[in-house]
């Protein structure tokens, strides 16, 4: 049914398919097969980040990958670090140092700026 409903949007002039709950590396087979334009797949959900990779779906012919939540759950697990060596510590040493990262820059380098 989404396959019918995306390229009735792209007969009628649609620029993009994206089609939502892609959980299996088949299913985006099947969707690339049948969709006649350009298509969006959102990775890295919980029902799917097992199932392929962006390198997968680029090889299928994904024409975007959109990542709606892994950055949510990156922060999250990123806070549940901080707060864990804050209580661990009883204090706040390793932010200070910059010994925790979230990303190319140590937090007081961001703090600074």
């Amino acid at each position: 049914m989404a396959i019918k409903r995306v390229n009735l949007y792209l007969d009628a002039g649609a620029d993009l398919a994206f089609i939502t709950y892609v959980e299996t590396l088949d299913e985006v087979k099947q969707i690339m097969k049948k969709v006649k334009g350009p298509v969006s797949i959102a990775a890295g959900m919980p029902y799917n980040i097992r199932e392929f990779s962006i390198a997968d779906l680029k090889e299928c012919g994904v024409a975007r990958v959109s990542l709606p939540t892994i950055l949510i759950f990156s922060s999250l697990q990123a806070i549940s670090r901080s707060l864990r060596q804050i209580m661990e510590e009883d204090g706040f040493s390793s932010i200070i140092k910059g010994e925790l990262l979230y990303s190319d820059h140590k937090l007081t380098d961001l703090l600074n700026k």
